[in-house]
């Protein structure tokens, strides 16, 4: 009897595993996706300075005023689901006092390329961000990074120091400390990859994207139009998909190099009112700048240069010009 039992319960718990098997590796493909792309085609989100290059095979989006300028040349680099309609208050300023005026949607971001096999970790954005200087024909430039936009610069800085004239971080995102968690080997497994896209593409909604927005300003600004700016621009292409990689390899995204080591001249901005990037997580790597510059922003957010375009640009400029530009 005890050995039919033993069966029984080996058939049992053999039954169970193929359930759960096919619980996570087939239900996933069964349940539809929620909304993968916006109303907006993003033909019509293509502004009259941009265009698209072609870096090893992907198309990235790039917005460029003033190309033939003597003057020294400034890059905006958005932060985590943004894209180049976040600088859409500065760049023009910028360009109207003469500089070369140089913005882009990071690869995963607004019109350029996303999938899922790419490498999306800061070095290899600030690779790309290389490329598409080259392409430019920019050889050194001063950088503005806003939140990830401060990482992705800093590591631009230590790979190519010669290309950097200067460092203007806004609220920015800088991770010193090795992710605890890898979830890498999960995302790479197609069923959990499918239950990644099922949430994003159920979790990401217009709606959702202005609550984001609207807790990471002080300032009232989060009008329907800038929901609209933001929510069309992130939701094109293989969006969820590109979303989930950043997740997979965000434990690449911490900075190993010294901080001191990058001696160019150095200005970071910060709004007091930003509940996103605290004083204490901005003074632990701007405190490894000794020569950088400090300027907190009363009553502003975490969305600086868009809640307080003109004392932003004013700041900026005044920056740009002590040191000789």
């Amino acid at each position: 009897m005890g050995k039919y039992w033993r069966r029984f319960r080996a058939l049992v718990i053999v039954y169970w595993i193929v359930q759960a098997f096919l619980l996570v590796c087939v239900l996933p493909y069964l349940i539809p996706l929620g909304q993968t792309q916006a109303e907006v085609s993003p033909d019509e989100l293509v502004s009259e300075h941009g265009r698209f290059l072609n870096i090893d095979g992907m198309s990235i989006y790039v917005e460029e005023q003033n190309p033939e300028s003597l003057q020294a040349t400034i890059v905006f680099i958005h932060g985590f689901g943004g894209s180049t309609f976040s600088w859409r208050h500065n760049a023009p300023f910028f360009a109207g006092e003469g500089y070369r005026v140089v913005s882009l949607d990071m690869k995963g971001f607004g019109l350029s390329y996303k999938d899922f096999a790419s490498d999306y970790s800061h070095p290899a954005q600030a690779r790309l961000l290389a490329e598409v200087l080259d392409r430019l024909g920019i050889d050194q430039a001063y950088l503005v990074g806003h939140s990830m936009g401060t990482s992705v610069m800093l590591h631009f800085a230590h790979l190519y120091p010669e290309k950097v004239l200067g460092l203007i971080s806004v609220d920015g995102a800088v991770s010193l400390d090795g992710e605890l968690i890898h979830i890498s080997a999960l995302l790479n497994f197609g069923p959990f990859q499918r239950i990644g896209e099922l949430f994003l593409t159920r979790y990401v909604t217009k709606e959702r994207v202005g609550r984001l927005l609207r807790s990471a300003s002080y300032q009232d600004i989060v009008t329907a139009d800038v929901v609209d700016g933001y929510y069309n621009r992130l939701v094109t292409g293989q969006w969820s998909q590109s979303l989930l990689a950043m997740t997979r390899d965000m434990s690449k995204n911490v900075i190993t190099f010294a901080l001191e080591n990058l001696e160019f001249p150095t200005l970071i901005l910060w709004g007091e009112n930003d509940t996103w990037v605290t004083r204490t997580q901005i003074d632990r790597w701007r405190n490894e700048i000794p020569s950088a510059e400090f300027r907190a922003i009363p009553e502003t957010g975490h969305m600086l240069m868009e809640e307080q375009p003109l004392l932003f640009n004013i700041v900026v400029l005044a920056f740009l010009e002590s040191h000789g530009e």
